[in-house]
């Protein structure tokens, strides 16, 4: 009996260390399962809003086909070989998906949590966990998908995270991004913080595309004004540029396109390749390399033509080798460029230094995402923003070095013009405008009985001081004399040389003849004050005569001609030998 019951009560221990260990093993399955992995840390959200960076929360695995479901992921965890992520690691996804998996735990329910990658361009991306009943809680995004169907309508993707509060909440998020390398990780913080963030962000983007539009905008007029074809070049280069990077920026994709979600990788991939062309036509038309080198002209030829056919063939068939052909000739329009800014440089163009100088700040900013699409750098701050950052400060110097250009190339034609209507010695107006003015001014006299008043001064003394000092002397004299007319003048009138040693003053405006006396003698005075600028301080002498027209009788405009013909016959005769220097004739 006794053996019985020893045998009996053995057979209870081992049943119970049975149980314990399986109970044991239940357990620590459960927190295997439920808790965070082995290597990584549970994400706290408290009561700081962030950004909190993932890095140390992450687990990832690459899923080589692409075709594993997430129900699939999360039974299969154990078997997975997910990892720890190690930041600025680069990922080909070309035909697979990256899963990233995290815990985290909400402690405060004031503060509503946001998933985002702050990365524009990601093909698909999707969030994935499971709300208290145990149901999928699924948010997806990416170029993919209308921005209708984004939980949040966003440059780049931004999720909402549970907003139960205690419990540990597993997460998974799977990502699609071909031919670019992949290596943005995502970030949490507050809705709140998300906010502040956009509207930095948009203030940002806002200065950029304003700046662009402006600069655009005033190429153009310029471009017509002056009949520039480096304007015009400039601008098509600076608009394409611009709408690029509202491309790359997600801003197309969210304003202009946002339910065509299929114009987004074409956008992104063929705005950047004409504004690369375009960029080629406006080096070409501002340096002209045929001068130089025949070979390099026919080479930006080519390359303008080549790069906007890739990018249409990329467009309509997309593959890796396509992708690849497009970065190797933007990096070969970039060595091209820099050839023909620096045989410019060489060849003693004078505007070339200010195209390399616009350039070197864009060209230094390309590097960033050609590097990043080579995949021999990772997604950061630089490979999405370098490029906005370049052309704002290369937009003003282009600008400014294109005016200096077309100011100096207009001047010649500009002063050659002006002789016609400007005398070269005084710079002031020749006898054909003050004609017209004449003309214009007895018709606003006929019409509104208005006095008007022609004064022909002739400087008597500029034939004797240039026999005395040389023609040097006489042609400084003319130009002083020019001077002293235009101090008294006032704006409205008009003052212009009619002959070798001749001047017209035509007043129009309230006036008298008393008051227009007035203003002859203070000619007649201004010339009898000393001046260093002629030898032995020798003065002006000059001789007036006054045509004012006034009451009922007036003068039809076809009579300018005569008018003024019969004043310049009246101011000769004052040279008879008179001591009268102001004589008022009847017009």
């Amino acid at each position: 009996m006794s053996s019985v019951v020893q045998a009996l009560t053995l057979r209870h221990t081992a049943l119970a260390r049975g149980a314990r260990a399986f109970a044991g093993a239940l357990v620590l399955q459960t927190l295997l399962l439920a808790g965070p992995a082995w290597g990584v840390d549970a994400l706290t959200l408290g009561r700081d809003n962030g950004p909190v960076a993932l890095t140390q929360a992450l687990e990832f695995w690459v899923d080589a086909g692409g075709k594993t479901p997430v129900g699939k992921v999360e039974a299969d965890a154990r078997q997975l070989p997910f990892a720890a992520i190690v930041a600025d690691t680069k990922y080909q996804l070309d035909d697979a998906a990256l899963w990233l998996r995290f815990d985290a735990t909400v402690q405060d329910p004031r503060v509503h949590w946001k998933l985002e990658l702050p990365m524009s361009g990601v093909d698909k991306i999707a969030l994935y966990h499971r709300d208290s009943l145990g149901r999928w809680v699924v948010q997806q995004a990416g170029d993919s998908l209308p921005i209708s169907a984004w939980p949040q309508p966003a440059r780049y993707p931004i999720f909402s995270l549970s907003h139960e509060v205690g419990p540990s909440v597993r997460y998974y998020l799977r990502v699609e991004h071909a031919r670019i390398p992949f290596s943005a990780l995502p970030r949490v913080l507050s809705a709140e913080r998300v906010t502040s963030s956009r509207q930095l962000e948009h203030l940002f983007l806002g200065a950029y595309f304003g700046l662009a539009l402006l600069v655009t905008v005033l190429a153009l007029i310029n471009a017509v004004a002056y009949r520039d074809r480096g304007f015009a070049t400039y601008a098509a280069y600076l608009g394409t540029f611009a709408g690029s990077q509202a491309a790359f920026k997600g801003l197309g994709g969210l304003y202009l396109w946002p339910e065509l979600p299929q114009f987004n990788n074409i956008a992104i991939v063929l705005l950047p390749l004409l504004a690369a062309a375009a960029a080629l036509w406006f080096v070409r038309t501002v340096t002209t390399p045929g001068r130089f080198f025949r070979a390099l002209d026919w080479l930006i030829l080519a390359l303008m033509g080549l790069i906007p056919v890739v990018g249409l063939l990329d467009a309509s068939f997309p593959t890796p080798e396509s992708f690849a052909l497009i970065n190797i000739l933007v990096s070969a329009g970039l060595v091209t460029l820099l050839m023909v800014v620096g045989v410019s440089l060489v060849e003693g163009d004078r505007h070339a230094r200010w195209i390399a100088l616009g350039f070197l700040p864009i060209i230094v900013a390309t590097l960033f995402p050609l590097l990043r699409n080579f995949g021999l750098m990772a997604s950061g701050f630089l490979t999405q923003n370098a490029l906005i950052l370049g052309s704002a400060v290369e937009a003003p110097i282009l600008f400014y070095g294109l005016l200096r250009r077309v100011t100096r190339r207009v001047e010649p034609s500009a002063r050659a013009s002006s002789l016609r209507t400007t005398d070269p010695l005084t710079g002031l107006l020749t006898t054909r405008p003050l004609l017209g003015k004449l003309r214009q001014a007895l018709s606003t006299a006929e019409r509104y009985q208005q006095p008007c008043a022609l004064m022909v001064i002739d400087l008597s003394n500029q034939a004797s001081l240039q026999l005395k000092h040389g023609r040097e002397t006489g042609d400084r004299a003319m130009v002083l004399a020019a001077a002293r007319i235009q101090a008294v003048a006032k704006q409205t009138d008009t003052v212009a040389r009619i002959g070798d040693s001749h001047f017209a003053l035509l007043l129009e405006g309230p006036m008298t003849s008393d008051s227009v006396n007035r203003l002859a003698t203070k000619i007649l005075a201004s010339g009898l004050r000393t001046t260093t600028e002629l030898p032995d301080a020798d003065p002006l002498l000059f001789h007036i005569a006054i045509g004012y027209l006034a009451g009922p009788v007036r003068l039809a405009p076809e009579r300018a001609q005569a008018c003024l013909d019969s004043m310049m016959q009246a101011v000769k005769e004052m040279n008879d030998g008179s001591r009268k220097a102001i004589r008022l004739i009847q017009l």
